[in-house]
């Protein structure tokens, strides 16, 4: 699936995908410290107090990973989220 968060305070959101449950991914983010959200989260208590499950919407869904990377990124595209800093990218390679 492909999702979206957005803070509940201050509106600015990241768009990530999962082949997991999102109650397990919303989970990571909010306990793991490498975690764009979780860093938000933590430089912004208003944010952090407001922010919860509810803060997450599935936007997307495929079978495929290959088409979810491709869903997710864009849906990046389209709403450039604040929060979306990409270390690593998929190369696409594609043969006519």
């Amino acid at each position: 699936m492909v999702y979206k968060y957005t803070c509940a305070n201050c509106q600015i959101g990241y768009v990530g995908e999962t082949c997991r449950h999102l109650h397990q991914r919303v989970k990571e983010h909010l306990t793991q410290k490498s975690s764009h959200i979780f860093k938000h989260l933590e430089e912004n208590p208003i944010c952090k107090e407001k922010s919860d499950i509810s803060s997450f919407q599935i936007i997307d869904n495929d079978n495929s990973v290959f088409r979810l990377k491709i869903k997710e990124a864009i849906h990046i595209n389209w709403t450039k989220p604040e929060l979306d800093k990409q270390v690593k990218h998929m190369v696409v390679s594609i043969s006519v």
